[in-house]
């Protein structure tokens, strides 16, 4: 195991279990503990260098210090209150005993000045009343301390360069601290920051998510002149799934779509959702796309060509019917509480309804797209279909791409 690991799970003591809402602070608590044991094991170690029988107690009492820090993680099982207060409480009771025993004069009270930032990292802003009542009870305590114990105790040894020492490692201790637990508060900050934009990512363009970081109150809408929207659908897909089973379907629609990502991304064309065993993208949104109607179809054939490899792994045939329109949308992000990018207008319904009346392993299409990609792919003139929302509209199907490119048929009803 690496040091880096280690470190990683002696920060992690005790907080496998932890609520979602008291993992973070409770890390910081950990964080907070170790310098604690670290920096009281330290000062112990020297002061018993010294030799002075006096000195002894001052040894015990933060070998004590450390010793509880270290049981922390103990009580992170019931949250990060109970942690925090711990570590406030064993403070407070050893380090005023310790001025006690020593005088004010040896700074040992100014490491009770590190209560509110670290508490602040630990409790977070939600616990902020309480967090103001422990700086608060610090403060007093320190007030308080200073005017009992403005000397050391008779025959403690008290030598000015000791006293410097102890007022030099209270501040060391105090910085330590307060850097570390502020430090790792704002790490776990920016961790939590990249999960939720990698998850946000997931969902929606990488465009969309660094303006909705930026403000999520923006409203966010955007028209496109011309982008191309692309539907598949599974044929026959409840019978499909009636012979596979609901583990085996599930994992079959899985497969699929993590390879239909994959192809998208590759040609650069977005996805917008699944509904169902239907998959819907569109290539121009929410960038411009140079070539849409190539990027869809290349999409459309490369899915359809996934689907039929799927499927003979899983032993049984899965064909798809593609549906693809150009025209201008809209894209947006729809919701406050469960965010959706979405897009719609004419090509999308379009597509679908195309979809609908195509061929199994096939794109259908308009003659607009057509004549876009007239010398790329093979078109069939299907007729003309009454389209629910468009009227009479002139159908051509798509083939897969022949092995000569060069030489492509575009053929009319009439021309076979």
């Amino acid at each position: 195991m690496s040091w880096t690991k280690a470190v990683r799970s002696l920060l992690e003591l005790g907080a496998s279990n932890a609520a979602e809402g008291d993992r973070e602070g409770i890390l910081v608590a950990n964080v907070a503990a170790c310098v604690i044991v670290v920096t009281t094991t330290t000062f112990a170690l020297i002061y018993a260098l010294y030799g002075e029988p006096s000195l002894v107690p001052l040894v015990y009492a933060n070998l004590a210090l450390a010793a509880a820090a270290a049981l922390t993680p103990f009580f992170h099982r019931f949250g990060r209150i109970a942690s925090g207060l711990w570590e406030f409480g064993i403070c407070i009771v050893i380090l005023v005993w310790i001025a006690s025993y020593v005088g004010r004069d040896s700074g040992v009270l100014l490491t009770l000045l590190g209560v509110t930032p670290v508490a602040f990292a630990i409790l977070g802003f939600e616990n902020i009343a309480l967090v103001a009542v422990l700086s608060a009870a610090a403060t007093i305590t320190v007030i308080a301390a200073s005017i009992a114990f403005p000397e050391a105790r008779s025959g403690v040894y008290d030598a000015n360069g000791f006293l410097q020492l102890l007022y030099s490692s209270s501040i060391v201790t105090l910085t330590l601290l307060s850097f570390a637990t502020i430090y790792y508060a704002f790490h776990l900050a920016r961790e939590a920051q990249g999960r939720l934009a990698r998850l946000m990512a997931s969902i929606m363009p990488d465009e969309i998510v660094a303006r909705l970081l930026r403000n999520e109150r923006e409203t966010i809408i955007d028209e496109f002149e011309h982008a191309t929207v692309v539907l598949t659908d599974i044929v026959q897909f409840v019978n499909l799934s009636n012979g596979l089973g609901p583990e085996r379907t599930v994992s079959l629609l899985n497969e699929l779509f993590g390879a239909f990502d994959r192809l998208a991304a590759n040609l650069g064309v977005e996805k917008i959702k699944t509904i169902g065993d239907a998959y819907l993208a569109v290539a121009g949104v929410p960038r411009r796309h140079p070539a849409p109607e190539k990027a869809a179809a290349a999409f459309g054939f490369g899915a359809i060509a996934a689907a039929r490899e799927i499927g003979e792994r899983y032993g049984v045939v899965v064909t798809l019917r593609a549906g693809m329109a150009s025209g201008s949308v809209t894209a947006g992000v729809l919701g406050r509480t469960k965010y959706a990018y979405d897009v719609w207008g004419a090509p999308v319904n379009l597509a679908a309804r195309l979809e609908a009346v195509g061929k199994p392993d096939c794109i259908t299409t308009t003659a607009e797209v057509r004549q876009r990609l007239n010398g790329h792919f093979q078109f069939v003139c299907s007729g003309h279909e009454d389209i629910k929302g468009f009227g009479p509209i002139e159908i051509w199907t798509m083939q897969s791409p022949s092995r000569d490119t060069s030489e492509v048929e575009s053929r009319t009803p009439a021309e076979t």
